[in-house]
């Protein structure tokens, strides 16, 4: 007999939004369509029933110097309540070698409610770190995260390159934090000789000229590579000039945004408690905000990835902290899909099946987890979001799941979240109740090729 049917929801599948049924044997969808007798009924009627998102960019895996607030068990409670059921973390080389981060990641991530995989930061392109790029392919982890903002970057780029050629030679995805370091020391030490300190000078010290500079730059380093490059967290219009070039050269270059630059401008720069809203880039103005809505919609964009690395409200107001001490980062894992759908889908930005390709298919494929992940097809993980396209919340940290004490979009009003949460065929929340418990598993990722 079926395990689980899931009756009478609107299916968004990649043929289409159909009113059918859904059959889960063990962990894995077995049939879409006309589903007889099961175990147990899920009564979807009025919901929409949608693959589980997939976030290829949270920070929940600790270093040896740091432990986040949402460490892989908060992060992921907020995840499943959300209708994220897959989460790729960053975690950082240790001592010279990559390994040794990811088994960090493995240890941490033990916790974790959710499926996982990692993204390994490099910050020390050695020819023994790039000499391991191969075995963790082989081992599942094709992926690696370079941040082009640091100073080491700057002053060891031949050797980056080399890492990116090693990543390109076995399929391994390179995700790329791409703003320029020469220009953002300079502002930064002009701000400070001026004594002009406060937060309302951070969206001046990382102007989006670094950003631009630093995705063309990018956008040629993929080229010479032959390596499949994901730009993370795309904020502005020069930027986003600069991918749709590159995707209309047929270069390899996804691009990600992230939550903050969809809905918040620069404007919040000048409330009194404008640290809360400090993340790298900053936010933009109004026109870069339209900018990020039309290339997600047209595809020049791929995905919308949180980001997530939330801090306390008295971290980020801490007395007397210049505007680049201030620590960076919100939380947005909970209210990832729910906010899209409300901003996107009910206001005309984005249709419904969008949607799902930006938050669940596109990752998947991009990462290498298609199409065990990201999909509803017979053979999938039964990873499955029932979705309440009526529901209306109001956001409040109180009642979120994250251990972080507020939330980036506080009092915003919001319509559609999900009610039911199924993670492998297993129900993980349900109607505001997390019924899942620490045992998410490792998530291969397949060599990619552009």
């Amino acid at each position: 007999m079926i395990d689980v049917a899931i009756r009478g929801g609107a299916v968004v599948t990649p043929e289409g939004e159909r009113r059918v049924d859904v059959a889960i044997e063990g962990e894995r969808i077995s049939r879409i369509g006309d589903v007889g007798k099961a175990s147990r009924d899920i009564d979807a009627r009025g919901r929409l029933v949608l693959p589980g998102c997939v976030d290829l960019h949270t920070h929940l895996a600790s270093t040896p110097a740091f432990a986040p607030l949402d460490d892989f068990e908060h992060g992921t409670r907020a995840a499943i309540a959300g209708g994220v059921t897959t989460v790729v973390s960053m975690v950082y080389q240790e001592t010279g070698s990559l390994r040794r981060g990811i088994e960090r990641g493995l240890r941490d991530a033990e916790r974790s409610l959710a499926d996982f995989a990692f993204h390994v930061v490099v910050t020390e392109p050695s020819e023994a770190a790039r000499a391991e790029v191969p075995g963790l392919v082989r081992d599942g982890h094709a992926g690696l995260k370079i941040f082009m903002v640091s100073p080491g970057f700057a002053a060891r780029t031949a050797e980056y390159l080399l890492a990116y050629r090693a990543a390109a030679d076995v399929g391994a995805l390179v995700a790329v934090h791409a703003e320029d370091h020469a220009l953002i020391a300079k502002r930064t030490a002009e701000l400070h000789a001026a004594g002009r300190v406060g937060v309302e000078w951070f969206p001046e010290s990382r102007p989006p000229q670094a950003e631009e500079i630093a995705v063309r730059a990018a956008v040629t380093h993929a080229r010479e590579t032959g390596v499949a490059m994901y730009l993370v967290h795309l904020s502005s219009r020069g930027a986003l000039a600069a991918l749709h070039g590159a995707r209309a050269a047929s270069d390899p270059v996804h691009g990600e945004t992230r939550p903050l630059y969809l809905y918040l401008t620069r404007a919040q720069f000048d409330r009194p408690d404008a640290a809360l809203w400090v993340g790298q880039p900053p936010l933009r103005e109004v026109d870069d905000v339209d900018a990020v809505w039309s290339a997600l919609a047209d595809g020049t964009l791929d995905t919308v990835g949180t980001d997530h690395i939330p801090h306390t409200r008295a971290a980020k107001l801490a007395p007397g902290l210049a505007f680049d001490k201030i620590p960076p980062g919100v939380s947005n894992l909970e209210t990832l899909l729910p906010m899209l759908y409300s901003e996107g889908v009910r206001k005309g930005r984005l249709t419904l099946a969008r949607l799902v390709e930006v938050l669940a298919t596109a990752p998947t494929r991009i990462a290498g987890m298609y199409p065990r992940k990201g999909v509803l097809a017979v053979g999938s993980d039964a990873d499955i979001v029932i979705f309440d396209p009526t529901a209306r919340r109001t956001i409040r940290a109180a009642d979120l799941h994250s251990a972080c004490d507020y939330d980036p979009y506080e009092g915003w009003d919001v319509t559609g979240w999900p009610e039911v949460v199924l993670l492998r065929g297993e129900v993980a929340f349900e109607r505001g109740d997390i019924r899942g418990k620490p045992g998410g598993r490792f998530v291969p990722r397949s060599a990619v090729k552009w």
